[in-house]
C-alpha cells in the first residue's frame, strides 16, 4: 500500500509583534539613557620620588597636609603648630591620641552627617591662612578601611574650598583643591 504524503505549504512569518515591540523598546531606551548621569572627581596619587636635593632652606618648612579618616573622627596631621600653638594635647601611655574634630555624637561615627565638616573646614582655613601662598598644595587623604565613600568624597569637599568665606574672586574661597588619596590605614 503506498502511503501519500501532504506536503505542507510554508506560512509567512508574522513579524508584526516583534516590529511592535522594537518600536516600544527604541524610544524608552532613548528616555533612559538621558537619566545617566556620570561624575568624576579629581584625584592624584601620592607622588613617590627622591626628596630634592636643594641646600637652600626655605623660610617655612614645606606643608605636609593629610587628614586621617577613621571612625571616631578627622585628625589633620602635618600643621600641629598652627591647629595647636600651645602644643598638642599630652595622651597617656599606650592610648591613641583623640582626632582633631571628633564625631558629633563623641563616639563612633554611624553615618556622614555625624562627622563635623564646617569644624573640619574652619580648621583648613586656619592652615591656609598660615600658608596662603600653597596655591598648589596637596592635601593628603588617609582613610581607615572601614570608611565609606561617601565619608571620604564628603571630606574632599570641605578640603577644597570654603563656601561660607568669600575669595578673591568673590566665589568660595579655595582651601586646598588638590586631592591625593592614600592608600593603607592608619
Amino acid at each position: 500500500m503506498a502511503v501519500q504524503r501532504r506536503i505542507q505549504k510554508a506560512e509567512d512569518l508574522n513579524l508584526v509583534p516583534i516590529m511592535n515591540l522594537v518600536t516600544i523598546l527604541i524610544p524608552f531606551l532613548i528616555m533612559a539613557a538621558q537619566f545617566v548621569q556620570l561624575a568624576v572627581i579629581d584625584s592624584t596619587l601620592p607622588a613617590i620620588g627622591a626628596p630634592s636635593t636643594s641646600d637652600e632652606k626655605p623660610d617655612k618648612p614645606p606643608l605636609n597636609l593629610s587628614l586621617a579618616i577613621t571612625d571616631r573622627g578627622v585628625t589633620v596631621m602635618g600643621a600641629d603648630a598652627i591647629l595647636y600653638p600651645e602644643g598638642a594635647p599630652e595622651v597617656a601611655e599606650g592610648e591613641t591620641r583623640p582626632p582633631t574634630i571628633p564625631c558629633k555624637s563623641g563616639g563612633a561615627c554611624t553615618s556622614v552627617e555625624d562627622y563635623d565638616w564646617t569644624k573640619l573646614t574652619a580648621k583648613l582655613n586656619l592652615v591656609k591662612d598660615e600658608y596662603p601662598d600653597e596655591e598648589d598644595a596637596n592635601v593628603i587623604l588617609v582613610p581607615d578601611n572601614q570608611i565609606k565613600y561617601e565619608v571620604i568624597v564628603s571630606t574632599m569637599d570641605a578640603s577644597r574650598d570654603d563656601p561660607s568665606k568669600p575669595g578673591s574672586d568673590g566665589k568660595s574661597r579655595m582651601l586646598f583643591p588638590n586631592v591625593v588619596i592614600a592608600g593603607g590605614a592608619m
